[in-house]
C-alpha cells in the first residue's frame, strides 16, 4: 500500500479513533482503585502502562520510584493537573530510593496544607516571560506551583521540571549533598546549597537533540516548559542559563569519560579527547605488521581534504576575559596559545594570482568590526570524510594561508608515522603550494615532513572553476593512488554543521569550541559505525567501475595503431614521473582546441579576397552588415517577448526605440543591396525573396523569454526579412549566378557560429562561477539576490547566443554545406546548455559518468588538419581512459585493504 492508501483508511477510522481518545478524558466506568479495588480513584498516572488510576496510598507507594511521572486529579467533575508531591511523593537520597535512617521524615499524610503551594504571585526568578505574565496576575491550578518550603526542590526531568521534596542522608561519612544527588543519578546546578537539579536521561536527551536534530539549549528549555505547563509556559521558573551550565559540564564528563580518561590521571594531549577515521591508515593501530613490505603503497596514502567555512563566524564577547575554558586543544580546534604563537611567527609572502577568481583568496583580508572570528578552517581525510583531531582553526581576517597552514601541519602530525604518500586537496592548490613550503620553513612552529611523497590536487568541483591548465595537472581524476574521490568532502561535511552556526555564533568562545568539538566528534562518530556497511556497498560498485573503465579502455585502443598506444603510455608515465617538478608536463591530458577562425577574421580574409581580384562591389561587408541585422532582430524579439503583453510606459518605449534605430539599419542595408540583388519596380525585391520570414528559435529554454511573442502586425521592423544568398537557397543562387555570395555567406556563417560557441562557453563557465561563488557561498539574503540577478542575465546571453547559433546554422543548411561542416556544427541541446561543474570524465557512474557537450572539444581543424585532429582525439580519451581505469583499480585496492 501507498501513504496516501493508509490515509484514505484513516479518514475511515477517524471518528472511531476521536471517540477513543476522548474516553481516556474521562473516569473508568469502576471507580475503585486499580491497585487495592477498596478506596475510590483519585488520581490518574499519564505515564504508567494503561493510565493506572488509583488512590493516593497507592499512587504514592507505586511512584516512590518514578517521581517524575505526570497525573491528574479527579475533582469530581473533572481531571485536574497535579504533581506527585501532592500525593507525598518524596525523594530521598544516598540509600538507592529509601528515606535515611538517621533522621526521621515527615508522615506524607501530614504535609502542609497543598492549597499553599499555589500562592497567587507571579512568575519570577529572573524569567524573561515574566513580561508576558503581568505581576499582578494570580496563577490558576494550570500554572506551575510555587512553595516558600525550603525542602522543596526543582528537579528538571525529561517529563518536565518537578517540584519534589528532597530528603537528604545525614549518616555518618555521608557524601556532600552535590555528590550525593549526583550519585542519585541528578547534575546539581550548585555544589552547597542545591535549590535545582537535572536528571542524567534529561541532559543525555539535550545532548542527543543538540547533535543529532542542531536543537539549541534555549529551545529545549522552551520545550520542557511548555510540557511542564501547557496553558501557562511561562509560570515555570526560569533555569534556561543553570541548564545551559549543566549541560557544557555533563559534555565535557561525557567526551572524557568515552575517551577512557575517567580511570587516569593523565592529562588529555592535543586532540586525545575525540574521535578519527578507522579506515585511514595508521601504523600501530589499524595496519598489519607486514604492510611496509606491500608494493602497492598507495594503499596506505593518508589523503587530506582543506576547506573554509565562513558560515561559523562568531561574534565579539563583552567580556572575553571572564571566559572559562573547559576544553583548549584536546579536540579538533587547535590549542589557542601554540595557534596565537603561529600566527605570529608567520611570514605572508606576497604572490601574484596566476589563476582565476576565487573567493578565499580575496576575502583572505576580509575583516568585520563585530566578529571576533569571520570562520574556520579544517583538515579532513578525504576518502571517509572524518575530521582530523587538533586540526581546525579559526579564521580571524579570512581564509589567509598562515591559516591553513596551521590546520595542515597538525593533520601531517596525526598518526602519520611510516606513511609514504599523503594527497592533499585544497580549492586553490594552484595557488596555495607555490610558497608552502618556505612559509613552512621561516616557521619555527611548523615541520614539513621530507620522508613522505606530497600530491596535489584540487576537487573535482572547484577544478572546473579554475583555467583550463588546472584540470590535467591537480584534478584527482590523473593523479596516481587517488583512486575515486572527489575531494571536496569537506563540502558536505560543512552543510550539516551549518545547522548549528546560528547557535555557536553568539556563544562564548569556549562554548563556542565545546559545541563546535562535539558536532564534529559526533559527525565522526557516524562515520565511525556505519564504516563497515558504507565500505562494504562500495566494493561491488568499485568491481562494476573496473570492468566498464576497462572495456572502455580496450574499445579506444582497438581503433589506434599498436604503435600509437605504445609511444602514448611512454608520455603518459614520463609526465607522471616529472608532473610534481614541472605541472606543465601533465597538458598531454589536454585536447588542443582550435577554437576556430570567428566571423571578424572571415570577413578580413574575404575582403583580402576581394581586393586582390579587385572587387569593389562590397558583397562581404554587406552580407557581415546583413548577419548583424539578424542578430539585432533577434534582440528585439527577445525583448518583446520579455516585456509581454502589457509592458510598462518605459518598456514600449525602450522598445519602439529599438526598433526605430533597427529599421533605420534595414532601410540602408536595402539601399545597398540594390546594386547586388534585383529588384522590381519601387525598390521592392523580387518574389523569390519572400520565401522565408524571420522565426523567433530558441534551444532548451523554460523562460518566459522563448514564449511566443505577442500577437505584432507583419511589417513588425524585428519580422523583417533581410535579403541574404541564404533565404532564396543555393538552388536559387545558382540560377541567378549568386554562387561567389552564396559561398561568402557560408564562409561568414562559419565563423559566426565559432564566434556564438565561444561566447556560450565563456557564458555556462561564468554561470557555474556564479552559482558556486555567489549563491553557494553567500549567507546574506542580499548578496544571494544579487548573485541570482547575475546569474539571469548571463542565462540570457546564453539564450541570445543559442538563437544566434540556432540562425546562422539554419541558414548555413540552405548553401549546401559539407558533411565534414554539419559534423562540425552539430544542433545544439537543451542538455548541452546545463550547468554541470562536476563533469569530469565520461565512462563513471555519477557525475564521472557525463559527457561534456559537444561544442567544449569539437575539432575545428580544417579540413587539411582533420586527420592530426582526429589523432590528437584518440590520444587525449585514450589517456583519460587509461587513467579513469588505473583510479578504478587503484580504488579497488584500496578498499580490499580497508575493509
Amino acid at each position: 500500500k501507498s501513504q496516501n492508501d493508509y490515509l484514505r483508511e484513516f479518514l475511515e477510522r477517524r471518528s472511531l479513533y476521536l471517540h477513543k481518545l476522548m474516553e481516556h478524558e474521562a473516569p473508568p466506568a469502576n471507580t475503585h482503585c486499580f491497585v487495592c479495588h477498596v478506596a475510590d480513584i483519585a488520581w490518574k498516572c499519564l505515564d504508567c502502562e494503561g493510565g493506572c488510576a488509583c488512590c493516593t496510598a497507592c499512587l504514592r507507594k507505586l511512584h516512590q520510584q518514578s517521581p517524575f511521572h505526570r497525573i491528574k486529579s479527579w475533582d469530581g467533575t473533572c481531571y485536574q493537573p497535579a504533581w506527585l508531591f501532592q500525593a507525598g511523593v518524596q525523594v530521598h537520597l544516598g540509600h538507592n530510593g529509601a528515606a535515611c535512617p538517621a533522621t526521621l521524615c515527615e508522615d506524607p499524610e501530614t504535609t502542609e496544607d497543598l492549597d499553599l503551594l499555589w500562592p497567587g504571585s507571579a512568575p519570577g526568578e529572573d524569567d524573561p516571560d515574566a513580561s508576558n505574565v503581568g505581576a499582578g496576575r494570580r496563577i490558576n491550578k494550570s500554572g506551575f506551583p510555587r512553595s516558600k518550603n525550603r525542602a522543596y526542590k526543582l528537579l528538571v526531568d525529561r517529563s518536565g521540571v518537578h517540584p519534589l521534596k528532597v530528603n537528604l542522608c545525614y549518616c555518618s561519612g555521608a557524601e556532600p549533598q552535590d555528590l550525593q544527588y549526583f550519585s542519585a543519578g541528578f547534575f546539581p546546578a550548585t555544589f552547597d546549597q542545591v535549590e535545582t537539579a537535572f536528571s542524567f536521561r534529561l541532559l543525555d536527551d539535550l545532548r542527543m537533540d543538540n547533535l543529532e536534530c542542531k536543537t539549541p539549549v534555549l529551545n529545549f528549555w522552551h520545550r520542557l516548559r511548555r510540557i511542564t505547563a501547557p496553558l501557562d509556559p511561562g509560570s515555570v521558573p526560569n533555569r534556561y542559563r543553570e541548564l545551559m551550565r549543566v549541560f557544557r559540564q555533563w559534555q565535557n564528563l561525557e567526551l572524557r569519560k568515552r575517551a577512557g580518561f575517567s580511570y587516569s590521571d593523565k592529562v588529555p594531549g592535543a586532540g586525545e579527547l575525540v574521535e578519527f577515521c578507522t579506515a585511514c591508515p595508521q601504523d600501530g593501530y589499524n595496519l598489519r605488521p607486514d604492510w611496509q613490505d606491500d608494493p602497492k603503497q598507495y594503499k596506505y596514502s593518508r589523503d587530506y581534504c582543506l576547506d573554509g567555512n565562513f558560515s561559523a563566524d562568531q561574534i565579539r564577547m563583552k567580556c572575553p576575559k571572564d571566559d572559562v575554558h573547559l576544553t583548549n586543544g584536546e579536540g579538533f580546534m587547535v590549542t589557542e596559545s601554540l595557534y596565537q604563537e603561529q600566527l605570529k611567527a608567520a611570514v605572508e609572502i606576497k604572490q601574484a594570482r596566476t589563476c582565476h577568481r576565487y573567493d578565499a583568496m580575496e576575502k583572505s583580508n576580509m575583516s568585520k568590526s563585530h566578529l571576533l572570528y569571520t570562520g574556520i578552517g579544517a583538515a579532513a581525510c578525504a576518502r571517509h570524510g572524518c575530521f582530523v583531531p587538533h586540526g581546525v582553526v579559526n579564521f580571524t581576517k579570512g581564509e589567509k594561508f598562515r591559516n591553513m597552514d596551521m590546520a595542515l601541519n597538525e593533520a601531517i602530525k596525526y598518526r602519520m608515522k611510516n606513511i609514504k604518500q599523503s594527497i592533499w586537496y585544497y580549492d586553490i592548490m594552484c595557488q596555495y603550494w607555490i610558497h608552502l613550503v618556505a612559509r613552512f620553513e621561516a616557521n619555527p612552529h611548523l615541520h614539513m615532513p621530507d620522508d613522505i611523497a606530497i600530491l596535489r590536487a584540487i576537487g573535482l568541483f572547484h577544478v572546473h572553476g579554475h583555467q583550463d591548465e588546472c584540470f590535467a595537472k591537480f584534478a584527482p581524476s590523473y593523479i596516481p593512488g587517488a583512486g575515486l574521490v572527489d575531494g571536496e568532502i569537506l563540502e558536505t561535511l560543512w552543510a550539516v554543521l551549518n545547522h548549528v552556526s546560528g547557535s555557536t555564533r553568539s556563544q562564548a568562545t569556549s562554548f563556542r569550541r565545546e559545541t563546535l568539538d562535539a558536532h564534529m566528534n559526533d559527525s565522526n562518530w557516524k562515520k565511525l559505525v556505519s564504516q563497515v556497511h558504507r565500505l562494504v556497498g562500495k566494493w561491488p560498485n568499485a568491481k562494476t567501475l573496473l570492468s566498464e573503465a576497462q572495456e572502455a579502455l580496450d574499445a579506444i585502443a582497438s581503433t589506434a595503431p599498436p604503435e600509437s598506444i605504445s609511444q602514448w603510455a611512454k608520455d603518459e608515465h614520463q609526465a607522471q614521473s616529472k608532473r610534481w617538478d614541472d605541472p606543465d608536463v601533465m597538458q598531454i591530458f589536454d585536447i588542443k582546441v582550435n577554437k576556430g577562425i570567428t566571423k571578424a577574421q572571415m570577413q578580413v580574409r574575404l575582403l583580402e579576397e576581394e581586393n586582390e581580384q579587385r572587387d569593389i562591389s562590397g558583397q562581404s561587408t554587406l552580407i557581415a552588415e546583413g548577419l548583424k541585422l539578424e542578430e539585432e532582430q533577434l534582440h528585439v524579439i527577445a525583448l518583446v517577448c520579455r516585456v509581454g503583453r502589457t509592458p510598462t510606459v518605459a518598456e514600449v518605449l525602450e522598445t519602439e526605440q529599438r526598433r526605430q534605430r533597427l529599421r533605420k539599419r534595414i532601410e540602408k542595408f536595402y539601399g545597398r543591396a540594390k546594386s547586388m540583388w534585383p529588384v522590381n519596380g519601387d525598390d521592392e525585391p523580387a518574389d523569390y525573396w519572400h520565401d522565408r520570414v524571420p522565426e523567433f528559435t530558441g534551444t532548451g529554454s523554460d523562460d518566459e523569454d522563448d514564449s511566443p511573442p505577442p500577437t505584432e502586425s507583419s511589417l513588425t521592423v524585428e519580422r523583417l526579412t533581410i535579403y541574404l544568398p541564404s533565404t532564396i537557397g543555393m538552388q536559387v543562387c545558382t540560377a541567378m549566378g549568386y554562387i561567389k555570395a552564396a559561398q561568402m555567406e557560408k564562409r561568414l556563417r562559419i565563423g559566426q557560429q565559432n564566434d556564438v560557441l565561444q561566447n556560450i562557453r565563456v557564458a555556462v563557465s561564468r554561470k557555474a562561477c556564479i552559482f558556486r561563488d555567489g549563491i553557494r557561498a553567500s549567507k546574506s539574503k542580499k548578496k544571494k539576490t544579487r548573485s541570482w540577478d547575475h546569474l539571469h542575465a548571463v542565462d540570457l546571453s546564453v539564450r541570445h547566443n543559442t538563437r544566434v547559433y540556432d540562425r546562422a546554422r539554419t541558414s548555413m543548411m540552405r548553401l549546401n554545406p559539407s558533411a565534414t561542416e554539419l559534423e562540425r556544427y552539430k544542433p545544439l541541446a537543451k542538455e548541452d546548455l546545463k550547468v554541470d561543474t562536476a563533469r569530469v570524465e565520461p565512462g563513471l557512474h555519477g557525475h564521472r559518468g557525463s559527457h561534456l557537450a559537444w561544442f567544449w572539444t569539437m575539432d575545428i581543424a580544417s579540413d587539411v588538419e582533420q586527420q592530426e585532429g582526429m589523432r590528437e582525439f584518440y590520444r587525449v580519451h585514450w589517456l583519460k581512459a587509461k587513467s579513469r581505469r588505473d583510479r578504478c583499480q587503484e580504488e579497488v585496492d584500496i578498499l580490499e585493504r580497508e575493509v
